[in-house]
């Protein structure tokens, strides 16, 4: 999906060649169920709802601006296999357990909120995590290694797109975004 197809106002989106990435790292074609902490404008669980109509799709965010996006979002795209959840994460996550977890903001709440998706995740179950902030991905990385999580893979991600500039054209470049996947063990 174009990032141009979103009702979109100042909160953050997940850029779609990011989204492309992140929403592939899932593996949702096969999945039933996805959960999206820390939504912003819900484009990662929008188009994975849309792409991949058997999902039943959380998402949970606790900025009123956001959640206002998202719900508009929601009408605008018609989607129906999607529920959000105004809250803070980890404490307001649902009890329930996901085939794949997406983590696109997490307030302070790494270390609960990883901790929560390996709780919560089926076996096999696919964690994806993006951020801007190389401290953040930094902690994410270390919790990470240190936990039964396997398969972790680190990218980080340097869009550009071509504009034009006066009689020219340039590249004018997005903020990078770092990606991490792991899988949950089988034990």
């Amino acid at each position: 999906m174009k990032d141009d197809e979103f009702i979109r106002n100042k909160v953050p989106m997940t850029k779609e060649e990011v989204r492309a990435i992140s929403l592939d790292k899932l593996h949702l074609s096969d999945k039933k169920t996805m959960l999206d902490i820390g939504s912003g404008t819900g484009s990662v669980s929008m188009q994975a709802a849309l792409e991949f109509p058997q999902l039943q799709v959380v998402a949970i965010e606790k900025n009123p601006d956001a959640i206002q996006i998202n719900q508009t979002n929601l009408k605008h795209f018609q989607i129906e296999n999607l529920q959000l959840i105004k809250g803070d994460a980890p404490k307001d996550l649902p009890e329930k357990i996901f085939d794949s977890i997406f983590v696109g903001g997490s307030s302070g709440e790494l270390s609960g909120i990883i901790d929560y998706a390996y709780q919560h995740l089926e076996k096999s179950g696919h964690l994806v995590l993006n951020f801007i902030l190389n401290e953040n991905a930094t902690t994410a990385i270390d919790y990470l290694e240190k936990s039964s999580f396997t398969d972790l893979d680190v990218i980080q991600v340097a869009v550009s797109k071509w504009y034009h500039l006066g009689p020219g054209h340039y590249f004018k470049p997005q903020n990078p975004t770092i990606i991490i996947s792991a899988k949950k063990g089988e034990d």
